[in-house]
C-alpha cells in the first residue's frame, strides 16, 4: 500500500500515529537516562515539524511522516519526562534509617495479606526526629485489628528499610514504580491523629469494595472466600500459600487474580442479563460503559484490568456508533494512553506486558491458528479455546521466561480445563454474595454452586500439576527476548499469509 493511499484511510493513519507514538514510548524505555533540561523541547519541536508540514501545503503523505515523526518524538520526551520525575531517580533517602517516628497520610486503600498483616502506602510523611524534614511515599505493613482508611493521618514508629535503585529485585522494582523509597514493618498500632476525607466517588467505591468483602466472608470458607475475593475485586492475599504456589506451578496464577479476562466476562454476562430484560441496545451498551468504569474502580489500577475496561469502552462506543469493532486498534488506544499517563510500566511492569502480549495473541495469532484446523472444526468451542490459549502461551512465552525463568508443560491443558469454570464460579459467587447481603439462607444455593465449582478449579490445577510436574527452566536475557518476538512476528505473517491465500481460494 502506497503511502498516498494510507494516508486517505483514518483507520490506517490512526495505527500509524499511534504506533508511532508507542514507538518513540519504547526508544524512551530502553534509553531510560534522565536528560536534563530538555523540559518540552521536543514536543515543541516536533508540533513545530507538524504544523509546517501542514502549513506549507505539503501533499497527504508529507504531512503523515510529518505527523508520525511528531508523535514518535512525543512518545520519546514522554518516556523520558517522567524517568525524571519518578522514584527511580529521587535522591537517595539512606538517612531515613536513623528515623523511627513519623506522620504521615494514608493514600492508598489497605490491603490485608494472609500472614495478617496490613500494608497501605503513606504520602506527605514527616519526621517527628530532628529537623522535621518531608520524606518521599513509603510503604506500611501494619499488624493491626483496625481498619485504616484514606486519608487517615497516622503518626507510628518503626526501623526503615530503603529501597534500592541497584541491584533491585523485581519486589523493590514494583515498590519504586509505585512511587515508593522506603518501608516500614510496624509492630505497634499506629495513632491515628485525623480523619481525612478523600472524594465521594473513592469513598462510595471503598465502602462498595468492603461490603462485597464482607458479604463474601459471610457466604463462603476458605479458601473458596479467598478464592472469589480474587477474582471479583482482585483480593487475593487471604488464599493459602499452598493453593497459589499449585496454581502458579500450573501455570494457573492469572486465574486468582482479576484480569482483562474477567472483565470481558462482566461485558458478556451482562449484554446476555440486559438482552433477557428486554433493555434498549443503546440504553444496554451505555449501562455496561458505566459498569465497567465502576470495576475497574473498584478493583483497583491492575494494568490487564485497566486495559480491559479501555478496550471494552472502545468496543462500547463502537456499538453505538454502529461501527466494526477491531481488537488489535482497540488495543493500541488503550496502550497508548496508558503509556500517555505513566510510560514507566512498559519496561517495569511485568503485569503490563504480560497483558498486552497476550492481548495481541488472543487478536492477532489464535484466528490464523484456528484456519490451520479443517473447516468443520473451527466452530467447535474446544477448537477456538485451544487456539486462543495456544496463542496467548505462545505470545507471552519470551516475557514469562524473561520474568520467571519457568513455563509448566502442563500449563497448556491446565488452561483449557480451568478456564471455562471461572465465568460461572463469578457468576454464581456474585449471586450468592448479593443475595447473602439480604438473607444467608437464599445465598446458600447459589454459594453451594459456586463453592462446588471453585472447589473443581482447585482439583484440576492441583492434579494436573500432580500428573505432570515438569517445566522449561530457562533464564534468558534481553537479546534472546527479542530474537524469540523476531520469531514470533515471522510465524504471525506466514500464517497471516497462509489464511489470506485460504480466502482467496474461496
Amino acid at each position: 500500500m502506497t503511502l498516498d493511499r494510507l494516508s486517505r484511510s483514518p483507520s490506517r493513519v490512526f495505527l500509524v500515529l499511534t504506533g508511532s507514538f508507542l514507538f518513540g514510548v519504547a526508544l524512551g524505555a530502553l534509553w531510560e537516562r534522565p536528560v536534563g533540561g530538555l523540559s518540552g523541547l521536543p514536543a515543541a519541536i516536533a508540533v513545530g515539524v507538524l504544523l509546517a508540514a501542514a502549513l506549507s501545503r505539503a501533499g497527504r503523505r508529507a504531512v503523515l511522516v510529518a505527523a508520525a515523526l511528531a508523535c514518535a518524538t512525543v512518545g520519546f520526551w514522554r518516556c523520558l519526562s517522567a524517568l525524571e520525575s519518578s522514584a527511580y531517580v529521587q535522591p537517595e533517602v539512606s538517612a531515613v534509617v536513623d528515623i523511627r517516628n513519623f506522620e504521615g497520610t494514608v493514600v492508598t486503600e489497605p490491603q490485608f495479606r494472609s500472614d495478617g498483616l496490613v500494608s497501605f502506602d503513606v504520602d506527605q510523611v514527616v519526621a517527628c526526629d530532628g529537623d522535621g524534614s518531608v520524606l518521599p511515599r513509603a510503604r506500611l505493613y501494619v499488624r493491626s485489628p483496625l481498619r485504616y482508611l484514606r486519608g487517615d493521618r497516622l503518626a507510628w514508629e518503626c526501623r526503615p528499610r530503603v529501597v534500592s535503585e541497584l541491584g533491585r529485585s523485581g519486589f523493590d522494582d514494583r515498590l519504586l514504580l509505585d512511587g515508593v523509597r522506603w518501608t516500614c514493618s510496624v509492630y505497634r498500632l499506629p495513632e491515628v491523629l485525623s480523619s481525612g476525607h478523600s472524594a465521594a466517588w473513592s469513598e462510595a467505591l471503598s465502602g462498595l469494595r468492603r461490603a462485597v468483602v464482607r458479604s463474601v466472608e459471610r457466604v463462603f470458607p476458605e479458601p473458596e472466600s479467598s478464592f472469589l475475593l480474587g477474582l471479583l475485586v482482585g483480593i487475593r492475599d487471604g488464599l493459602p500459600s499452598e493453593l497459589a504456589d499449585g496454581f502458579r506451578d500450573a501455570g494457573l496464577s492469572h486465574v486468582l487474580a482479576v484480569s482483562g479476562y474477567n472483565v470481558a466476562q462482566l461485558i458478556s454476562v451482562g449484554v446476555l442479563l440486559l438482552g433477557l430484560m428486554l433493555v434498549p441496545r443503546r440504553r444496554s451498551v451505555t449501562v455496561m460503559a458505566a459498569a465497567v468504569l465502576v470495576f475497574a474502580g473498584l478493583v483497583g489500577g491492575d494494568a490487564s484490568v485497566v486495559r480491559a475496561a479501555i478496550m471494552g469502552c472502545v468496543g462500547i462506543l463502537a456499538t453505538l456508533q454502529r461501527r466494526r469493532y477491531s481488537g488489535v486498534r482497540s488495543l493500541l488506544a488503550a496502550a497508548a494512553l496508558m503509556l500517555a499517563l505513566n510510560p514507566l510500566v512498559l519496561r517495569h511492569d511485568v503485569g503490563f506486558q504480560l497483558s498486552f502480549a497476550a492481548v495481541w495473541g488472543l487478536h492477532g495469532l489464535a484466528p490464523h491458528l484456528l484456519n490451520l484446523l479443517p473447516v468443520g472444526w473451527r466452530r467447535n468451542w474446544l477448537a477456538r479455546t485451544a487456539s486462543e490459549t495456544t496463542a496467548a502461551t505462545l505470545a507471552t512465552l519470551p516475557i514469562v521466561l524473561k520474568a520467571f525463568g519457568r513455563l509448566p508443560a502442563v500449563g497448556l491443558l491446565a488452561n483449557l480445563a480451568v478456564l471455562p469454570i471461572i465465568p460461572w464460579a463469578m457468576l454464581f459467587g456474585t449471586l450468592a454474595a448479593t443475595v447473602g447481603t439480604v438473607s444467608l439462607p437464599l445465598a446458600l444455593v447459589p454459594g453451594v454452586v459456586a463453592a462446588w465449582l471453585m472447589r473443581t478449579a482447585e482439583w484440576l490445577a492441583i492434579t494436573s500439576l500432580a500428573v505432570c510436574p515438569y517445566a522449561l527452566e530457562l533464564e534468558v536475557g534481553p537479546t534472546v527476548v527479542v530474537l524469540l518476538y523476531l520469531w514470533l512476528a515471522l510465524l504471525w505473517f506466514a500464517l497471516r499469509g497462509r489464511s489470506e491465500r485460504l480466502c482467496r481460494e474461496r
